[in-house]
């Protein structure tokens, strides 16, 4: 998610209505300036002046460099690199996670939290062993979907598979060694709005 904060008084678009406890030093946002947005999912947000929400970059689409300085009413703070569209399927975004998966651990000590991460879900995974110890991998933390992953070896859920948003690795292998676990995601990017 992304942070953005509502400008609707910029440089270029004047200064009508201002706060009156505005100084030349700070200019404080209108308790009166408000405007009505229709946001993605066809949803409709109120915006005011000042204030700061999180979502998707659905609202990057009416910040500056996208729209002339004058006509901008969003201000972006903090970019989570993700990609907006308006078609759904196509908002998606890579995540990559590497682990090292240390002999006698267990599910707790190696975990993967893709929604707590990113507030999305995985469509597509990619977990690779790269060492020379098997591991287990739980599933969402479900203690019915577990599977061995042997040293080498690569899974892929693919589009349309299931939804991953935790992945768990145990390497309880007798005289076995640390490995190295990679994940490769596709991310769903969920609007808040």
């Amino acid at each position: 998610m992304s942070l953005f904060k509502v400008v609707l008084n910029n440089s270029l678009q004047g200064t009508l209505d201002l706060n009156p406890i505005s100084t030349n030093e700070e200019i404080v946002p209108s308790i009166q300036r408000t405007m009505f947005v229709a946001g993605p999912n066809r949803q409709i947000r109120k915006l005011k002046d000042g204030d700061q929400f999180n979502d998707c970059n659905y609202w990057k689409r009416f910040a500056f460099p996208q729209l002339p300085l004058e006509q901008a009413f969003i201000q972006v703070l903090t970019d989570d690199g993700s990609y907006y569209s308006d078609f759904s399927e196509e908002n998606t975004y890579p995540k990559v996670y590497d682990l090292s998966v240390e002999n006698g651990s267990t599910y707790s000590d190696n975990s993967v939290d893709i929604l707590g991460d990113t507030n999305g879900y995985a469509i597509f995974v990619q977990i690779a062993n790269q060492g020379n110890t098997p591991v287990k991998c739980k599933i969402n933390g479900i203690a019915g979907a577990i599977f061995d992953l042997g040293s080498g070896e690569t899974q892929v859920f693919n589009y349309g598979d299931l939804t991953i948003s935790k992945l768990e690795f145990a390497n309880t292998v007798s005289g076995g060694s640390t490995t190295a676990v990679q994940i490769l995601a596709s991310v769903k990017s969920v609007c808040q709005s």
